[in-house]
């Protein structure tokens, strides 16, 4: 369905107006699918370090002193006393007690999860940026089509 550019008035019958709000609300859904992504990448490095970390851990002793992290930056000194068990950290301040190899396969789900969720939201946000490309170029034609008018 095509319409001709008459006055105002642009393809699929939308004004310059509503256009305009198109694009804000295109550019306002790109910015909030970014921040997600942002955030979704943040956990996803967090998952990927306590697996690491898990992997890290001493096995051979008991009683092994150890930096336990904090932050990405901030570590205290700890000491290892059951090398079998490790407290998990699974939300809303629930702890559970896992065996290290259920705790790396329990990070690694975590990490692949968050990675399938960030796949999504691309897909979404390569469709948002393409359909705001398309509507740049609608305003464009109209800004080229008012200057030939002159």
């Amino acid at each position: 369905m095509s319409a001709s550019v008459a006055g105002d008035q642009q393809p699929a019958g939308l004004s310059m107006a509503q256009i305009e709000q198109v694009r804000t609300q295109l550019q306002s859904d790109i910015e909030m699918l970014q921040s997600s992504i942002q955030r979704l990448q943040y956990a996803q490095e967090g998952f990927g370090e306590s697996m690491v970390a898990v992997q890290r851990l001493p096995t051979n002793n008991q009683d092994n002193s150890l930096l336990v992290p904090l932050s990405s930056s901030m570590y205290v000194p700890g000491r290892l006393s059951d090398p079998e068990h490790v407290l998990v950290d699974v939300g809303t301040g629930f702890f559970i007690e896992m065996r290290p190899k259920k705790a790396q396969d329990y990070f690694k789900r975590k990490h692949d999860y968050i990675q399938v969720e960030i796949d999504k939201l691309q897909k979404v946000l390569y469709d948002k940026l393409l359909t705001r490309q398309q509507i740049n170029g609608i305003i464009q034609m109209h800004l080229q089509q008012q200057q030939q008018q002159k």
